[in-house]
């Protein structure tokens, strides 16, 4: 998986920090990709901090935002909204194909 990342208003340890969390909360809905695709981030801080995450599919796109007063909760309150949005893509797509060969 490919990451694109845009920062507004971190400092460059904030921005580190994210990047970080970024790739090991991603890590939780990896396994469920059947192909190499790109995760754009884009991460501000207003009063809370708020990230919107974009996966480009071959087929779909699929985006979740989060807006929290912890940078590490938004960040993992997002991934899990895209973690169930795939899961719901993937299930979708097997019964398609039940359908086609039954």
């Amino acid at each position: 998986m490919r990451f694109e990342t845009t920062f507004r208003g971190l400092s460059q340890v904030q921005s580190t920090h994210a990047t970080r969390a970024l790739e090991k909360s991603a890590a939780r809905f990896e396994r469920l990709l059947e192909e190499p695709c790109v995760l754009r981030s884009v991460m501000e801080v207003d009063p809370e901090f708020r990230v919107s995450l974009s996966l480009s599919l071959p087929k779909d796109e699929v985006s979740a935002a989060s807006t929290q007063h912890d940078l590490d909760a938004a960040i993992s309150d997002a991934c899990d909204k895209i973690k169930v949005q795939l899961v719901r893509l993937r299930h979708r797509r097997e019964s398609q194909r039940h359908r086609l060969t039954a």
